[in-house]
């Protein structure tokens, strides 16, 4: 008797999401049901199993005038319908606003289906996993919770020395037996556009990198940690010194001075022909002519230059949405840029490149050639085919050798010539998009051609059994097969890796949430990191001259469950 293993049983799509909230308890009653509605769509398109919500800022500027919002937020979501299914909930906030030196805004939030049965996370105090049952809130003084990490920057990397909400939270989880860590992370922002303007790498991109480093250097001093995403809002500014030269080319520029006050100056860069302003820089002002219009065009991405250091230890899907701040706060005025500071790519989700050898490939529609990275670092991932029609696996090799088998298909010269077709379109779509849909039509050319062929077959044989998808007899109605060729259409969609924001036509504050969805492969076990260099960073580095990361030796990180899968990672 034949057994069927359910396809992609072995995977679990998780749904990570990054978003700065703060704005949007400003206005509560307005805000709160567009961006719970919005968020919950999104989960309910990309149907997660578990779903990793990162939330920045919760409260916004007046937390203790908005405590209030944030419970109403946290029970609109817990009772959602999208979410009835998932039963395992964890939550973390940070609400306790009276200690300024370990405060820091930040929300983990947590769902997992019931269908994941073997979820545990990691007690930082007891240094082991500890089973995941039902919902847990933990709010206001969190410092004494032990499943999770939190930190505040030290005051020394804040910009002048003043405390703000900056910092870290972090969990770990073994998610059907694959050990995997969220961080969630808050660096500092730029104060003033005429600051920033100076030869990148600014003072404040110089602030965010020695922050990030003193975290991944924690993450990787940890001998018990395992392969991370990090995500929140990075605070990543485009190269605004950069930016202005390229928009202010053949233009005159001229200095605004009122008073003696630096703060109140402004740069006016006007045209040659009719001296119209184009472009007005000032500390908390970047306006430009066309302000709606030019920073969504594809020559602003080059100048988002703040993770080019980190390439070698962080990864990042390729980025193909428009920048995630500072949008309009006015439901009116969803998709506008607000003319406060250049729009920038803030909110980012990123992963370790140990990381990203857990996650499935989008092998569905790519070839066993390797792609390599492209030269801004964010390129496609290398992957093969892992389809069985595909490999050389033992099962296969036997097939083809063995003619004298009892079932024997032979294929007909269309569905020969069709398969060739898809596989060099898909070789195409990994360097073109536009490839995708032209593998899902030739895909489902060679649905189309195997279920004619198969009710051919069964009429010019009626004692033979008839075979046709999601039927046990007969051939499919008009109808049902317009929905079985819909649902060919949406399985490679929604098992493609995607990263992308969510809400772009709606208001959903100053900053638009970002999303990464992803398939985690199964029981690939806990990672272990070891250092085999005697001059290994054995503690995590404060210094303030912000030391390169070290590159000491190799490290081997081995996969627990699996002794012989072995791989190295440059060390940090």
């Amino acid at each position: 008797m034949l057994k069927f293993k359910k396809m992609g049983s072995d995977k679990v799509p998780l749904l990570l999401v990054t978003a700065n909230v703060g704005s949007i308890f400003e206005d509560p009653f307005v805000m709160l049901p567009i961006w719970t509605s919005e968020f919950l769509q999104a989960v309910s398109r990309m149907d997660p199993k578990f779903i990793a919500l990162h939330l920045q800022e919760v409260g916004g500027k007046a937390y203790e005038k908005s405590m209030q919002y944030v419970k109403d937020f946290v029970q609109r979501l817990c009772d959602c319908p999208e979410l009835r299914l998932f039963d395992k909930i964890r939550i973390y906030l940070d609400e306790d606003f009276s200690s300024p030196e370990k405060f820091t805004a930040l929300g983990n939030m947590y769902f997992a289906h019931s269908s994941l049965t073997d979820l545990k996370i990691w007690d930082f105090e007891l240094k082991s996993y500890v089973d995941v049952v039902g919902k847990e809130i933990n709010s206001g003084n969190i410092e004494k919770v032990t499943t999770k990490e939190k930190a505040k920057f030290p005051q020394h990397f804040f910009p002048e020395c003043k405390w703000s909400r900056k910092g870290f939270l972090r969990t770990r989880w073994s998610i059907r037996g694959t050990a995997i860590e969220f961080i969630n992370i808050h660096l500092f922002h730029d104060a003033s556009n005429l600051l920033a303007m100076e030869p990148f790498p600014s003072v404040y991109c110089r602030s965010r990198r020695r922050a990030l480093r003193h975290t991944l250097r924690h993450l990787h001093s940890d001998v018990n940690s395992a392969p991370y995403f990090i995500f929140g809002d990075f605070n990543f500014r485009t190269d605004t010194g950069g930016v202005v030269k390229k928009v202010t080319e053949e233009l005159t520029s001229c200095r605004l001075q009122n008073g003696a006050n630096v703060d109140s100056s402004k740069l006016q860069y006007r045209s040659k022909a009719d001296d119209r302003v184009v472009l007005t820089v000032g500390k908390k002002e970047f306006a430009h002519i066309d302000h709606q219009k030019i920073f969504r065009e594809p020559w602003l991405q080059k100048f988002d230059r703040e993770l080019e250091s980190l390439r070698a230890h962080l990864y990042e899907f390729p980025v193909k949405f428009p920048p995630s701040y500072p949008f309009e706060e006015d439901v009116h005025l969803p998709t506008h840029y607000m003319k406060t500071r250049c729009p920038a790519w803030c909110d980012r989700v990123l992963l370790s490149q140990s990381a990203r050898l857990l996650l499935q490939p989008d092998a569905r529609h790519t070839s066993r050639k390797s792609v390599a990275d492209s030269d801004s670092g964010s390129g496609r991932m290398s992957s093969s085919d892992s389809s069985p029609a595909r490999s050389g696996s033992p099962a296969r090799q036997n097939s083809q050798m063995s003619p004298g088998k009892t079932l024997e298909k032979k294929s007909s010269a269309a569905e020969l010539e069709v398969p060739a077709v898809t596989s060099q379109v898909a070789r195409k779509s990994i360097a073109d998009p536009t490839g995708l849909q032209h593998a899902i039509n030739a895909r489902l050319k060679v649905q189309c051609l195997a279920n004619k062929k198969q009710v051919s077959d069964s009429e010019a044989y009626p004692g033979r059994r008839k075979l046709v998808r999601n039927q046990s007899e007969g051939s499919p109605k008009s109808g049902e097969a317009s929905a079985e060729l819909r649902r060919l259409v949406d399985i490679p969609t929604r098992r493609r890796n995607e990263y992308g924001m969510i809400g772009d036509a709606a208001c959903m504050g100053d900053h638009k949430p970002i999303y990464l969805r992803v398939m985690l492969q199964s029981d690939r076990g806990n990672f272990r990191q070891e250092y085999h260099s005697e001059s290994s960073p054995k503690h995590v580095t404060t210094d303030e001259s912000e030391p390169e990361l070290e590159s000491p030796g190799s490290r081997y990180i081995h996969f627990n469950a699996n002794p012989y899968n072995i791989f190295k990672e440059s060390d940090i």
